[in-house]
Formats: C-alpha cells, sequence, structure tokens
C-alpha cells in the first residue's frame, strides 16, 4: 500500500512530447482499436492524466496477447503507481497473466493473497526484479504468504531482504514522503519477523525483535498488543497488562481491538485473580452485547449495497458522526487503516483530473475522457464502500470470538471460585510488589528525570502476585 510515490520516483520519463493533443489524433484515426488503446495510454500518462487512462489500458488487457513493449510496460508501471493496484485487481485473472510486468506480478500476488490462494501469490511476489522500485514491497508480501503456509526459515530470509531493500532504497531518495513510505514497509517487515518468530513458539526471540520497532513508527499501536500476547505466552502476565492499559491512553481512542479485553481478562485469570476477570467480562457484555446486535443486523440489511456503505463513511468523515458509538469507532479505525487512505487518495485525485479534463475543448475526445473518468470514479466509490463493509464484517467478526472467550472466561471463572470455597481460601491480601516484576535486557525501569510523558507509553507494566 506504500509504494505509490516510490515507483514513480524510480521510473524514467516517458516520451516528452507526449500530450493530450497526440492522444486525441490517435483517438480521431483509423488504427485498429487494440493500437489505439496502446498509444491514447501512452500519451495520456505522459500527459498526466493517468486515471483517464484506466479504461483503456483495462480494455487493452482483455483484447491482447501480446507482451508489453518498453513504452506501455513504463507507461503501466506509472499509472499503477499513481492510481493503485485495485483498480485492475477487479480484472480475470487471465488477462492479467498474458503479460510479462513487474507491476502485473505484484497486481497479481495482492489478488491472489486476497482470495487465500497464498502458494501462488508467493509464487507470483517472487517473480518481481529485484532492481524495480516495487521489489521491497513485494519482498514483504512474499516473505508475509511463506510465512502463512509454514515456510518459517524462508519467510525469516525474505523478511530480512525486504529491510534491507528498504533501507537501501532510503539511501536512494531526497524524499521525505518516500523515506517515510520505505520505514514503514522496513517496519511491516520487522514485524513479519517478530511474528513469524512467535508463530515458531520462540517467543523469547520475538519479545526482543517486537521491542525493535521504535514507537515513532505508524504500526506500533498494533505491535503492543502482539507484545502483550507474546509476554502471556511467557508466563508474565503483568507485563501483559501493562502492555494493554497503554490502550487506555486518548492517543489510542481510535484503536478497536476487542481481543485486547479478552487477554486482560485471561491475564488475571491465569494468575487466579477471578474478581477482576469477572468484572472484564462483565463489563464487556454491558458495552458492546446490544450495539453488536445492531452491526450484525445492519450488515446484513446491506450486504453488497457498496454505495450505502461508501455514502456512511463519507457522512462520517465530513460530520464525524454514526449512528452509533460503536459504529463511530469502527469507522474512526478503518479511516486510519493505511489501505483505505490509499483508496480515499486515489478517488480524490480522480475528482482533481475531471476538473482538469473538464477545461478541455468540447469534442468526442472530452466526452470520451469524461466517460472514462466518470467509470474510473464509481468503481473507487465501490472500492471505498467493499472495503469498508468488508473491515466492519472483520471487526463484526472479532466482537463474536471475543464473545466467546468471555463465555470461557465467565464459566471458568465460576468453576475456579467454587473450587475455592471448599477448598476454605482467603484473599491473599497485599496485591502489588516490584519483586513480581521480570524484565529483559530490553525492559528497564522509568526514573522520569526530564522524558517526555509518552515515552513511557508500552513500557507500563503490573506488579501483581499470583493468587492460585
Amino acid at each position: 500500500m506504500f509504494y505509490k510515490v516510490i515507483m514513480l520516483t524510480g521510473l524514467i520519463g516517458l516520451n516528452s512530447f507526449g500530450s493530450v493533443g497526440q492522444a486525441k489524433k490517435v483517438y480521431d484515426s483509423r488504427l485498429s482499436l487494440t493500437k489505439k488503446y496502446r498509444a491514447m495510454v501512452i500519451e495520456l500518462v505522459d500527459a498526466g492524466l493517468h486515471f483517464s487512462a484506466v479504461p483503456w489500458m483495462k480494455e487493452y488487457l482483455t483484447r491482447s496477447k501480446s507482451s508489453f513493449d518498453t513504452k506501455l510496460e513504463k507507461a503501466f508501471e506509472e499509472m499503477v503507481a499513481v492510481v493503485g493496484p485495485r483498480q485492475f485487481e477487479t480484472l480475470p485473472l487471465r488477462y492479467l497473466r498474458r503479460k510479462n510486468s513487474n507491476s502485473l506480478y505484484y497486481v497479481i500476488a495482492k489478488k491472489k493473497m486476497r482470495t487465500g490462494d497464498i502458494r501462488n501469490a508467493a509464487n507470483y511476489a517472487d517473480r518481481v526484479n529485484s532492481n524495480h522500485p516495487i521489489s521491497p514491497f513485494a519482498s514483504n508480501l512474499l516473505a508475509a504468504a511463506n510465512s502463512n503456509i509454514g515456510k518459517y526459515s524462508t519467510a525469516l530470509s525474505n523478511f530480512k531482504e525486504c529491510q534491507r531493500l528498504s533501507e537501501s532504497m532510503m539511501t536512494k531518495t531526497d524524499s521525505q514522503l518516500v523515506r517515510g513510505q520505505l520505514e514503514v514497509n522496513r517496519d511491516y517487515c520487522l514485524l513479519g519477523e517478530a511474528r513469524t518468530l512467535f508463530a515458531m513458539k520462540d517467543y523469547k526471540k520475538a519479545e526482543l525483535r517486537y521491542l525493535d520497532i521504535p514507537k515513532s513508527s505508524p504500526i506500533w499501536p498494533e505491535v503492543l498488543f502482539e507484545e502483550a500476547w507474546t509476554s502471556y505466552y511467557l508466563n508474565n502476565y503483568n507485563r501483559t497488562l501493562g502492555k494493554l492499559v497503554t490502550y487506555k491512553a486518548p492517543v489510542f481512542d481510535y484503536v478497536f481491538n476487542p481481543e485486547i479485553e479478552t487477554l486482560r481478562a485471561l491475564s488475571y485469570l491465569k494468575m487466579c485473580l477471578y474478581n477482576d476477570a469477572k468484572q472484564i467480562s462483565d463489563n464487556f457484555y454491558r458495552k458492546y452485547l446490544q450495539p453488536a446486535r445492531k452491526l450484525r443486523l445492519y450488515l446484513k440489511r446491506n450486504k453488497s449495497n457498496y454505495n450505502r456503505y461508501y455514502r456512511m463513511m463519507a457522512d462520517f468523515e465530513k460530520m464525524n458522526k454514526a449512528d452509533s458509538k460503536l459504529l463511530g469507532t469502527l469507522l474512526k479505525s478503518v479511516e486510519r487503516e493505511g489501505a483505505y487512505k490509499e483508496i480515499r487518495e486515489s478517488l480524490i485525485s480522480a475528482a482533481k483530473e475531471l476538473d482538469k479534463v473538464k477545461s478541455l475543448r468540447r469534442s468526442s475526445f472530452k466526452r470520451a475522457l469524461g466517460n472514462n473518468l466518470n467509470e474510473v470514479i464509481q468503481s473507487q466509490k465501490k472500492l471505498m464502500g467493499a472495503y469498508v463493509r468488508s473491515r466492519l464484517v472483520g471487526k463484526y467478526a472479532d466482537l463474536y470470538r471475543a464473545f466467546e472467550g468471555m463465555s470461557y472466561i465467565k464459566l471458568e471463572v465460576l468453576e475456579q471460585r467454587k473450587a475455592r470455597l471448599y477448598r476454605f481460601d482467603s484473599d491473599k491480601g497485599k496485591r502489588g510488589d516490584i519483586k513480581y516484576i521480570d524484565r529483559n535486557e530490553k525492559q528497564y525501569f522509568w526514573n522520569f528525570n526530564g522524558e517526555f510523558w509518552a515515552d513511557e507509553l508500552g513500557d507500563y507494566v503490573f506488579a501483581l502476585g499470583s493468587e492460585c
């Protein structure tokens, strides 16, 4: 999702004489449709009208069986860099597979990854040339695919290569924006490395790798939760609770992850602090049960009405209001996601391009460009609506799983309380003591001399003694 500007900086400019006027001449000519589409795409991309060229590029992909020539390959790469790959992911694979193109390999890999065809996603991502500007992102996708299918050693190697490629390209650009995108990709690959170590059940190494991700990284809020799970599997429940309490900070009000509460309750349960576990479970049901039912009903009533989801998101961004508090939290969370930002940015860019086209002299070519842009804008709105729905469905699924987890916790608390009653156990008294805190070489105590208040986020740790 972060490769757009990077690709542009790595591409060599096309024919400097390309222009809208030359594209119009091609449009009015008697060339075959396939040749027209090819020529018009090249000229429009050179003129900076990338979105206008999308429908004709799609037509070319469906009609032509020939490989890309050098000019068309460069034009297509620049188009994908500006427009994004999603417009082309909607095409059937039989058309996408016809061409030898690094950009198309990446498009196919992403499409395969979304449909769950992980092995083929890895195969196509592996075809991207390591010298291509898109290679750090393809390497990230390749590593994630290999990790998902259990090829952990290969995945770790891929993630390290992704970090190397990202850092290498950082040294070749003066753009702060490009550098920032590469840093985020590098951090995601570092996160992927930690996740793979976690999947291998090497929790000690995973914990240390998670701690290598800087707090300044945009991905750090999601890292914190995974760190908490790692501490849990290391039986360090106090540190798990400390990590999770960080999400109560106002700067994280956009984060929605019901599993945070499940993990909190499980940690208390593991320490036999049954009152705390039950209180979290009760509060969770009280807060989310009815809103979750309403969300489920809304999703059932608007299954594939993507325009409805687009309008809902657009209205939320404009007025910062939603039909319920839960829906507002969910939309705020979606709004911060990189994939959503990419779709939204492309939609805004397409609308601006339409304004440029409206300034052209009246002609059948101008009407054709307008029709192309309207088609792209409607398609982009549908993509946005589909993305919002898919994320809401995913978040409802998270809630459903959390309710299942809380039900188990309720039953377990009831059983353990009953057993404690029969044993005539009593409360242990003192709850907190520094002696209960475990640390590794990358964790330390704060002395608060000159530190910024936000520096301590993620470093909290409870000091509760187990009552088991």
